[in-house]
């Protein structure tokens, strides 16, 4: 019998190399594939530029050896049922994608979905912060302003003590912050009370407004986002690499002679026909796995071709 290579690929090749459907595992227990591998064999057939990918393992030989002649054409038609059905699944759209993004990764950050709840949450801070802005006006209306000016003026000691505790980035805004203060000590105390209000109101907008660049930083990520989005987008769909797979298989299945006579040349056969000794791999490999099967792959693959269309 020939090996269950040829014959595994018929079903393989002719469905352009993928898997799952109808009976899936009466037909991958009778010729030995494990439903794993025939999912990575899938997959890695429908990205290959050669498309022909598929390492047999002991086991599979054993079993195909067992398998009678008549059997070939019905196992080849089961493949390509249990290929389709894997294809056109849920889970296989999940799988192909999972692995362009490995290929063509993008950083979901920056979606507009993530962006638009980004924008929620900076609506939420803003609230939050013009109610501590009501509430400082509050709270700073029943200060008395002398007895205000006395405090801040307190304070101001242990701050300038403890300023050699502040590493140089926090020294030098802290030391602004005593500066500024210590010329309003000077005023009257409404005056003091008004200007120092209107000090930390502005240090609080300061801490609380994004950094210039950080927006700029967003924007360039943004501009990337969209980049690698419509990167992964245009590899996102397999079927038009489908239906490529699909006629190619067709055309070279349609190509090959299988009346081709062969002659012995030394320990081996070589085809008499010497422009068919220069025919690919694939069209041998055709040739050899003989024309009952491969016609059953052929009507198959474009079964499958003409419902994509």
């Amino acid at each position: 019998m020939k090996s269950f290579k040829a014959l595994f690929f018929a079903g393989l090749v002719a469905t352009s190399g993928w898997l799952m459907a109808a009976r899936t595992s009466d037909v991958l227990a009778d010729v030995g594939i494990g439903l794993d591998k025939l999912r990575y064999d899938v997959l890695t057939n429908l990205k290959e530029p050669k498309w022909f990918f598929f390492n047999s393992t002991s086991t599979i030989r054993s079993m195909a050896r067992r398998l009678p002649e008549s059997s070939r054409a019905a196992t080849v038609r089961a493949l390509g049922k249990t290929v389709r059905a894997y294809v056109e699944s849920s889970v296989f759209r999940q799988e192909w994608l999972q692995d362009v993004k490995r290929y063509h990764p993008y950083d979901e950050t920056y979606s507009p979905e993530n962006l638009a709840k980004k924008q929620q949450e900076v609506k939420a801070e803003q609230a939050a912060f013009d109610n501590q802005f009501a509430s400082m006006d509050q709270a700073f209306t029943q200060l008395d302003p002398a007895m205000m000016q006395m405090a801040i003026r307190a304070q101001l000691a242990e701050e300038e003590r403890q300023l050699t505790s502040l590493n140089a980035e926090e020294r030098t805004e802290r030391s602004r912050y005593i500066a500024a203060t210590k010329k309003m000590l000077s005023l009257p105390p409404a005056e003091f009370k008004k200007q120092y209000v209107a000090l930390l109101k502005q240090q609080a907008r300061n801490n609380h407004e994004k950094p210039a660049a950080d927006t700029q930083t967003d924007k360039e990520n943004i501009t990337r986002y969209r980049e690698q989005k419509a990167e992964f987008d245009a590899h996102s769909d397999f079927k038009p690499l489908l239906r490529k797979r699909l006629q190619a298989f067709i055309d070279l299945s349609n190509s090959v002679d299988f009346d081709a006579r062969l002659v012995p040349m030394g320990y081996k056969q070589e085809f008499a026909n010497p422009l068919y000794q220069r025919k690919p791999a694939e069209w041998k490999f055709l040739y050899r796995l003989g024309k009952e099967p491969v016609t059953e792959a052929r009507a198959f693959a474009q079964q499958w071709l003409t419902d994509l269309h």
